[in-house]
């Protein structure tokens, strides 16, 4: 009998992600992150989880090429939209490749802000924030890249 439940898949939670201006008018950095975030939650069905706990908005600027991009956790899903809202509980800024070699496990985001090629904005009263949904847009380790990788 206990092997019926065992063998039972849990269910797993579902992370809809959006694109709030839609596919034809949304910017390329909109674009990849939607992408990128269907691509780790297929590989890790615990960053659905984790993503549905965030509660906030995460503004990206990609200095390199220009783009700005504000990622909105509202508990039912994401929703990538164009451009920066004005009140943001965090924001990252920083050239396209820093922040994608960052995020796959290249590039340590701790050097790179020392080198101050790589900022890290937060809001006082959400001091974890940032933090929180950098942990969550991470690559899973199974994704990551075997060689070159920096020390987390």
């Amino acid at each position: 009998m206990n092997d019926t439940i065992a063998s039972t898949p849990a269910a797993t939670a579902v992370l809809p992600v959006m694109l709030a201006d839609g596919e034809e008018q949304a910017n390329i950095l909109a674009k990849l992150l939607k992408q990128h975030i269907d691509a780790i939650v297929a590989a890790d069905a615990g960053k659905a989880t984790a993503a549905l706990k965030i509660r906030g908005k995460l503004g990206l600027h990609s200095t390199e090429p220009e783009a700005e991009v504000t990622l909105v956790f509202d508990g039912a899903g994401v929703v990538v939209k164009n451009g920066l809202d004005a009140e943001l509980d965090g924001k990252i800024t920083g050239p396209l490749k820093l922040q994608t070699e960052t995020l796959v496990g290249v590039a340590n985001p701790y050097r790179e802000m020392l080198r101050r090629k790589l900022k890290v904005g937060m809001k006082w009263s959400r001091p974890l924030f940032t933090l929180t949904t950098y942990a969550f847009l991470k690559v899973p380790a199974s994704l990551r890249p075997t060689g070159g990788q920096a020390n987390q």
